[in-house]
């Protein structure tokens, strides 16, 4: 008897496939957290760059129309793919200007690309603009400021981790004049 437990204890048979069961757990949550982080820092480079596309692309044009803001948002929406806006993103568009008495001042605002009910968080048209910290405009100066809302949701670990709201912001200056006069 003490022999045959003398022989249990001293065969190695196993012990492979043993510690691998206990580090199996371990190994998948460790790549799927390396697949997660590294879809999030994507998805954020992608948020990035749909705020500066947007922003520098309506600073681009000599005036704008709904429809030129239509399409700018829509090709947004092509950068954000595979990321679709639907319920989960908003891109606003705001053209702020410094009035020499009042200070900053939103002119005009256009939103689309999704239906996020998100208002911008730099202000509504004819209202005082709260631009981001540290950014002033001299007098008269007009920027154009892409914000971008998204709710990104996590692929495997919505369960764990909640869904977070994502915001993106561009500013530039409009490139031919002033881009003060509302879209039509």
């Amino acid at each position: 008897m003490v022999r045959n437990a003398h022989h249990i204890l001293s065969d190695e048979r196993g012990v492979a496939a043993t510690e691998f069961a206990f580090l199996l757990p371990i190994l998948l949550l460790l790549v799927m957290g390396i697949y997660e982080s590294t879809r999030f820092v994507l998805f954020s480079q992608k948020l990035d760059r749909v705020a500066y596309t947007v922003a520098d692309v309506t600073a681009q044009q000599t005036a704008v129309t709904n429809a030129d803001l239509s399409d700018i948002v829509t090709a947004a929406t092509k950068i954000m793919e595979p990321y679709e806006f639907g319920e989960l993103g908003r891109v606003i568009i705001s053209s702020v200007y410094q009035d020499p008495d009042d200070g900053p001042v939103v002119r005009w605002q256009y939103a689309g690309g999704g239906t996020l009910p998100r208002d911008s968080l730099i202000g509504d048209p004819g209202e005082p603009a709260t631009l981001p910290d540290g950014f002033t405009l001299n007098d008269e100066d007009n920027v154009i400021v892409a914000e971008v809302f998204y709710y990104y949701t996590p692929p495997f670990s919505e369960d764990y981790l909640s869904t977070r709201e994502n915001y993106k912001t561009a500013v530039f200056k409009p490139r031919f004049g002033a881009l003060t006069t509302a879209p039509n």
